[in-house]
C-alpha cells in the first residue's frame, strides 16, 4: 500500500466516522475499506436504513494515476448482506469520471451520473465531481427519506 492509498483510507474513514447521521453506525461488520493492488482503495460504507430501499451502501471504487488524479465511482446500491444481487439489482445511483468514450454518450466531459435505477449503463453529464459531493447528495436522500427519481439532476 502506497502512500496515497494510506491517506485515502484514512479520509475515508473519518468521513464515516463523522457523518453519523447518514452512516449506519451499527452495522460494522458491514464496513470494509481496503487497498486494492498498488493504486486503488476500494471502500462499501452502510447507510442509515432508507423508507423506500431498506438498506444501502455507498460504494467507493478510486483509482490513483500518476498524476494524482482520481479516477472514481460512487454508487449508491441496495445491499447485499441478506441476499447477493447483480451489478443491475442493486444499483440505484451513481455517479463516476471514468472514461467511456464510446456510446451512449461520446461528450469530452468525463463527470458523469449513472442516473436509472437498474440500469447502470446508462447516465449523463453532471457538475458533481468528488465524494464529498456525493455525500451531500446522499445525505439529502438518506437523513430527509426522499425517493430518488431518475429525473434528478446533480
Amino acid at each position: 500500500m502506497n502512500s496515497v492509498q494510506q491517506d485515502r483510507i484514512d479520509y475515508i474513514r473519518l468521513l464515516f466516522e463523522n457523518t453519523p447521521n447518514l452512516f449506519d453506525h451499527n452495522q460494522p461488520s458491514m464496513v470494509s475499506i481496503k487497498a486494492k493492488g498498488s493504486s486503488k482503495v476500494k471502500a462499501t460504507l452502510p447507510l442509515k436504513k432508507h423508507p423506500k430501499y431498506g438498506e444501502t451502501v455507498l460504494v467507493i471504487s478510486e483509482k490513483y494515476n500518476d498524476d494524482g488524479k482520481i479516477i472514481y465511482h460512487y454508487g449508491w446500491e441496495h445491499s447485499q448482506m441478506q441476499r447477493k444481487l447483480s451489478k443491475i439489482g442493486r444499483h440505484i445511483t451513481a455517479f463516476g469520471n471514468e472514461d467511456h468514450s464510446g456510446p451512449p454518450m461520446y461528450e469530452k466531459n468525463l463527470y458523469h451520473h449513472h442516473h436509472i435505477p437498474h440500469k447502470p449503463t446508462q447516465r449523463k453529464i453532471t457538475s458533481v465531481t468528488d465524494l464529498e459531493s456525493v455525500i451531500g447528495i446522499l445525505s439529502d436522500y438518506i437523513i430527509g427519506g426522499i425517493e430518488y427519481h431518475e429525473s434528478d439532476s446533480f
